[in-house]
């Protein structure tokens, strides 16, 4: 190798090594700052699961943001054995166990039949990633009914955008930029340049799905299940919140006014029902159901403390609406068939 060229090699290597340890130092720096900005939720409302547990059992999906490890092993399951009813929400959904009280109840009337059924619930997710997923996953096996219970975490206060920029933004990474989502300049990257994606105010920091999105979340559902002889049934998502007793936590992230709580909650659950109406579609209405029982018994019996996720009472209840429901208004006829 001649003179010249070694220069070039050692000016290269110097260059890549001084790169590279530039990398390195702004990695480091920006752990030990405690810096993180990832697509899927580092942590949740209550206690748990802790930040761990969410960075050990959640995994990023380039369509529905973040989906449990044991996702895609599911929804092949599913495919397979074709469930009759599929449950679809968030944490109240994923963590709830009212699908499977609603089985027992079917199980135990109705013992010469047996209907499969599929919880598909993530926690975290808002009507956005519902839309996706049903779209994606769902629809193709074609359940005979699928309930649908969103309403908490699409009123939510985002990070500045909404859910559907952050949708877009993902879908234009390539999967080596998701490979390397732990690193955390690339989180600094995308904490930059995911705002491109996005035109909130940062300090009045919009809800992660508008009022209008959530609609338009929920009509497109149920067009599409219709299209695929699939029956929707919306479900209002009921809460024992109460103006002046709000958990004070949730002024700390999820939302710009802690007073804004229970009208905004309100309003979402209002425009389940504008949907089932305007769609002509099934509507359990929960929150009108838990209002209609005594207060104290609902907040100390069937609701956790932070008013939203239910205790194993609160799912009984919710699974004897459901049964009711169905019953009265032929649905479960159409499941047994």
């Amino acid at each position: 190798m001649t003179r010249p060229h070694r220069k070039i090699v050692h000016t290269t290597l110097l260059a890549l090594s001084s790169f590279t340890l530039s990398l390195a130092l702004g990695e480091g720096a920006l752990r030990l700052l405690d810096f993180e900005f990832r697509l899927f939720p580092t942590r949740v409302e209550f206690g748990w699961p802790d930040p761990q547990t969410l960075e050990d059992q959640y995994v990023p999906d380039q369509d529905l943001l973040w989906v449990p490890k044991n996702y895609y092993e599911n929804i092949a399951t599913m495919r397979r054995d074709r469930p009759h009813i599929v449950f679809m929400g968030d944490s109240c959904t994923a963590w709830g166990f009212y699908d499977k009280l609603f089985k027992e109840l079917i199980d135990q009337r109705h013992p010469e039949r047996n209907l499969r059924y599929a919880n598909t619930g993530v926690a975290g997710w808002s009507s956005y990633q519902g839309r996706v997923q049903f779209e994606r996953d769902i629809a193709s096996f074609a359940p005979r009914v699928v309930t649908l219970y969103f309403g908490w975490n699409d009123h939510w206060a985002s990070f500045g955008i909404e859910d559907k920029a952050v949708g877009r933004f993902n879908r234009n990474r390539s999967a080596s930029a998701m490979a390397l989502a732990d690193l955390r300049l690339v989180q600094l990257f995308n904490f930059f340049n995911i705002k491109l994606y996005g035109a909130g105010d940062v300090q009045q920091r919009p809800p992660r799905v508008s009022p209008g999105d959530f609609a338009a979340n929920l009509s497109h559902v149920v067009r599409l299940a219709r299209e695929r002889d699939i029956v929707p049934v919306l479900l209002t998502a009921p809460s024992s919140h109460t103006p002046g007793a709000e958990p004070a936590y949730l002024a700390e992230r999820w939302l710009n006014n802690l007073s804004e709580l229970v009208p905004l909650h309100r309003r979402y659950a209002e425009i389940v029902r504008q949907v089932a109406a305007e769609e002509d579609v099934l509507v359990v209405d929960l929150l009108a159901a838990f209002d209609r029982l005594p207060p104290d018994e609902v907040k100390q019996s069937y609701f956790h403390t932070d008013g939203i996720h239910l205790t194993g009472d609160g799912h009984k209840v919710i699974s004897l609406v459901l049964y009711r429901y169905f019953e009265e208004s032929g649905l479960l006829q159409h499941l047994l068939q």
